[in-house]
């Protein structure tokens, strides 16, 4: 951009940071140059928080160590085959790297060669509204036109977007992430055509690639929708590795506005289809997801099925009390997203809402209270007790130690007695 147009600077307040500026005193030496690239750029001018700081640089990876450390910076060669060096100043990690063009690519494992062209670098990324560059004075530098695509929102590969998707097929499911994230307005169709064509490339991804893509999509502000385009153009299937709905998601993410609460993950799979303990198994399995998101898929899963109606106050903390709050708001909020019935929304925002008035008791009886009123161990305790607590949840859980202990031994007398 020309220096007399009002865009050709910015002045975020990331830029003023006494240890970023450091990093950049370092680089900027002699005959090289480094500049902020990416993410940082790209939310500053779509006013998005700023979280981490990349940096591009001509200088090349050994020169950026010795620089670094020669300012007293920590630098770690975090990925120094590709020109990555983590540069950490004030314990502020920022990650630069060396000018590249890419000689021969196949996913991450990209043959590279470092340079000092600017356009050439930016050519090789993915999209145009990550390869904005910002110097240490906040001038901007805009070789492939992100700027535009930044202010319209607008996700657009840079160059041919087959090529771009062939460098590497996890591009397919970043343009749709980062339409769900940043666009607005219709998805980019020159776009979205080549990543239908190239789809069959999703196959030669790991499934942990897929998976991490995946639980930042599902999450996303646009996430229904753009989930709804990749079923159409029939992606969404080949990335989740079984049918999906995205109606269940849009539904998920209006009970969740109109509760202002968020989703996460494990929640936004269930509603796009896991309907069971096997659902959660397959579709872990096939994203190689952490077990805790399995388990909680799992678990709402299985909770769902009593909250087919709107639970009414005993039914909830029924529901509350056989799971955990995390596993209940994410049933109820489920269960909402299932009702067809509008004029049940108030039910499902007193249930939501019960974890935060209502604790939910323990059972006042162990087993050892029946061992020492008589009752002999073994199989009989068990029924005591399961019988016993069913009485205690029926009678809304108000009866204390004695009762339950005295209803408990009342079933021994009109049963087989106790030995």
């Amino acid at each position: 951009m020309d220096d007399g147009d009002p865009r050709s600077r910015i002045a975020p307040d990331w830029l003023d940071d006494p240890a970023l500026q450091r990093v950049f005193e370092a680089l900027v030496v002699e005959d090289d140059d480094a500049r902020a690239v990416g993410g940082a750029v790209r939310n500053t001018l779509m006013q998005v928080p700023v979280t981490d700081i990349d940096i591009a640089t001509t200088a090349l990876p050994e020169v950026v160590m010795a620089r670094a450390e020669a300012a007293g910076l920590k630098a770690v060669p975090t990925g120094i085959d590709h020109g990555t060096i983590t540069v950490v100043s004030e314990h502020h990690p920022v990650e630069v790297t060396t000018l590249r063009e890419d000689v021969a690519t196949f996913g991450r494992k990209a043959t590279v060669r470092f340079g000092r062209d600017w356009t050439a670098d930016a050519r090789r990324r993915d999209f145009t509204m990550n390869a904005l560059y910002v110097d240490r004075h906040g001038k901007l530098y805009d070789p492939v036109d992100g700027y535009a695509d930044c202010l319209a929102r607008r996700v657009r590969f840079i160059g041919d977007p087959h090529q771009r998707i062939r460098e590497d097929f996890l591009r397919i499911l970043r343009f749709f992430r980062f339409h769900a994230t940043y666009g607005t307005g219709s998805i980019d169709q020159a776009g979205l055509t080549a990543v239908i064509e190239e789809k069959a490339g999703l196959a030669h991804l790991s499934a942990e690639r897929i998976g991490h893509e995946l639980r930042r999509l599902v999450v996303a502000p646009g996430s229904a929708e753009t989930i709804r385009i990749m079923v159409e153009g029939g992606i969404a299937e080949l990335a989740f590795g079984k049918p999906v709905s995205a109606e269940g998601l849009v539904a998920l993410r209006a009970c969740a506005r109109q509760a202002g609460t968020t989703i996460d993950p494990a929640l936004a799979f269930v509603a796009l289809g896991v309907e069971s303990a096997d659902d959660a198994k397959t579709i872990s399995t096939h994203l190689r997801l952490a077990n805790k998101d399995r388990d909680r898929m799992t678990a709402i899963a299985a909770a769902v099925h009593p909250c087919d109606a709107a639970p009414d106050d005993h039914a909830a903390r029924v529901l509350l009390y056989r799971t955990d709050p995390g596993t209940y708001r994410g049933a109820i909020l489920i269960g909402w997203s299932r009702e067809t019935d509008s004029d049940n929304d108030a039910l499902w925002r007193a249930a939501l809402s019960l974890p935060d008035r209502w604790t939910a008791p323990a059972l006042p009886l162990a087993g050892r209270d029946l061992i020492a009123a008589g009752v002999a161990p073994g199989p009989e305790i068990s029924r005591l007790m399961k019988e016993a607590e069913d009485w205690w949840i029926e009678s809304a859980f108000r009866p204390d130690h004695k009762a339950v202990l005295d209803f408990s031994l009342a079933l021994t007398q009109k049963g087989t007695p106790a030995k």
